[in-house]
């Protein structure tokens, strides 16, 4: 057997016990390591959403950050899954209450506090749903 047989041979033997455990799990895997990620597929396609509409066409007000409630902690990319109640003042009218949902890197949510002045951008056909985008 040469070289190169043996090399397929032992893909071959790798691969032959890969599957997915109960629950999609792929082997190997710890299913723990699978615990904090995100399981609601709809709600991040809806967050996705709300980003590029905001992106596009969101009216940038100013907020306060009125309460912070932190959620978990994606395992690959760090960001912390966050809360933010705040108050948005628009140029065009009386301040409202809102509710932010949004992924946040601890590096810049360690910096926030309540209180404290922040810029948004919220969907002029929805002026509840907003994303902070910097202090101020």
């Amino acid at each position: 057997m040469g070289m190169f047989d043996r090399v397929k041979q032992q893909a071959k033997d790798a691969l032959s016990g890969v599957g997915t455990l109960p629950g999609g799990t792929p082997a190997g895997v710890n299913p723990g390591m699978m615990a904090g990620l995100p399981t609601d597929m709809e709600e991040k396609l809806r967050y996705r959403d709300l980003a590029q509409k905001l992106k596009a066409s969101g009216v940038e007000a100013p907020a306060v950050i009125n309460a912070i409630r932190r959620g978990t902690t994606d395992p690959i990319s760090g960001s912390v899954s966050t809360e933010l109640d705040i108050s948005i003042k628009p140029a065009d009218g009386a301040p409202y209450e809102a509710t932010v949902k949004q992924a946040m890197l601890p590096a810049w949510l360690d910096t926030l506090s309540p209180g404290e002045a922040v810029s948004v951008k919220y969907d002029p056909d929805n002026p509840t749903s907003a994303l902070i985008y910097g202090s101020v």
